[in-house]
């Protein structure tokens, strides 16, 4: 059992960065004057991504691609690929590989991740059912995990994990518009398409102080949360948008206490048909329970 618990906590850690995406979405009059104000520029661009927060809305499903890196305390390099829909709540299937896999021979790989109802599940493959009683999948309630936990940060770091596991690419972009400052890199080509590049910086005291309906106190309070407890002065983002107005690259960076991490996620085939499934009982191990019988 003790390779159950050695590779649980990395592969959870590396999942939940790998699943991230960020929060918000904003009326555009209260804010046009902080982010620019009588800068014509400035205000050009926050109405740009104004508009795009909007056009995402009516998008409720994608397939996407991306890398996360961060220190191997938190997860490491991870590359993923999958589909997910949030058009009443996120649900989301993936296949994940990284540094944290190919460093034990025990672990696969590639891990398929489901996603439901705030719950994610792994599938660890034939030596970790071995030593489960053939059971292949490894269930992990975030919030569960986060509430049981005796370490804070751990609690932190899920709580939030959970938190922004929750959002969509529309929400992303919500989350730059939080920026005091937006700027219109330029157009680019990106696989073979012309798109706008922005970019903008998220201070504790913007996320603390943003005036935007859709974050929440409690949603307002995690992010801020975490932020301090983990060292982070500011968010980096930058959002690439397609001739539709919809994010289909985001690039995120910031630095922790334990060190830098950075992810960058990309979007295609949107309103893509998402069918996911919960495994079958016979084959999932909680992660708790399995923490307990290591007790």
């Amino acid at each position: 059992m003790g390779t159950i618990r050695r590779i649980s906590v990395g592969v959870a850690a590396a999942a939940l960065l790998a699943g991230t995406a960020a929060c918000g979405s904003e009326e555009t009059d209260d804010r046009s004057q902080g982010s620019g104000g009588e800068n014509t520029s400035a205000r050009a661009a926050f109405e740009a991504l104004s508009a795009a927060a909007e056009s995402t809305e009516n998008v409720t499903s994608a397939d996407f691609e991306g890398v996360t890196r961060s220190p191997d305390t938190m997860g490491g390099e991870v590359e993923i690929t999958g589909s997910m829909s949030w058009e009443s709540t996120l649900v989301m299937e993936m296949s994940m590989t990284g540094e944290q896999f190919t460093a034990d021979p025990s672990v696969p790989s590639v891990i398929d991740v489901v996603w439901l109802d705030g719950v994610m599940y792994m599938d660890m493959g034939e030596e970790f059912a071995a030593e489960t009683g053939g059971r292949n999948w490894m269930r992990m309630d975030l919030m569960a995990i986060a509430e049981a936990s005796g370490d804070q940060d751990t609690a932190d770091t899920l709580s939030y994990g959970l938190s922004e596991s929750n959002q969509d690419p529309a929400q992303q972009v919500a989350l730059l518009l939080q920026s005091p400052e937006i700027e219109h890199v330029g157009q680019e080509t990106l696989d073979g398409a012309t798109v706008d590049h922005y970019q903008g910086t998220i201070s504790v005291e913007d996320a603390l102080n943003a005036d935007s309906d859709a974050l929440t106190d409690e949603e307002r309070e995690t992010i801020v949360g975490f932020m301090e407890s983990q060292g982070i002065d500011s968010y980096d983002i930058e959002v690439w948008l397609d001739e539709n107005d919809f994010p289909i690259q985001i690039h995120q960076s910031y630095e922790t206490a334990l060190g830098p991490v950075e992810s960058e996620m990309r979007y295609s085939n949107l309103g893509t048909e998402v069918s996911v499934t919960e495994p079958p009982a016979d084959a999932v191990v909680d992660w708790l329970d399995l923490l307990e019988q290591l007790e």
